[in-house]
């Protein structure tokens, strides 16, 4: 049957995106490890690595959806829980596929903003440092168009 075919690539496709997201995942881990051991320079790598799994994720989300709209499913995550739940109790392993790729997206969302935490603090951080170093060089301190703070 051709709706058999296409739940086999589409669990296929998810098996693909675990692995792209357990990649990623490991980048993410790597990456606050460079910012809490201070080590900048291994950072560039990490962001190319990081870009290249992104973009391969991207390429797997479209194929996920269009597999999606040949089952005539909405990509809503909750439509996809229903329909899991009440078209594919043959296919025990494209639930076990989707929940794993949906608890892997959630954590590498959790260690995503982790890491734009720490970006944050050391921006704010690096904001604090010029300001004092400017102002200890005798550059008067003003304030800019929209408040924020200006160095002369």
């Amino acid at each position: 049957m051709q709706n058999d075919k296409v739940l086999l690539e589409f669990v296929s496709c998810l098996r693909l995106e675990i692995e792209l997201l357990q990649a990623l995942i490991e980048i993410l881990k790597q990456e606050i490890n460079t910012f809490t051991l201070n080590c900048f320079n291994d950072l560039e790598c990490l962001v190319s690595k990081k870009t290249m799994l992104l973009e391969q994720l991207n390429q797997c989300d479209a194929r996920r959806n269009n597999y999606l709209n040949l089952l005539g499913i909405s990509i809503e995550r909750r439509a996809i829980n229903i329909w899991l739940e009440t078209h594919c109790q043959d296919y025990p392993e494209l639930k076990k596929a989707w929940d794993d790729l949906m608890a892997l997206a959630d954590k590498a969302r959790k260690i995503n903003y982790t890491n734009g935490l720490i970006i944050s603090t050391y921006s704010e951080y690096n904001k604090r440092a010029f300001t004092t170093l400017n102002f200890a060089a005798g550059n008067i301190s003003l304030y800019g168009p929209k408040g924020q703070a200006y160095i002369s």
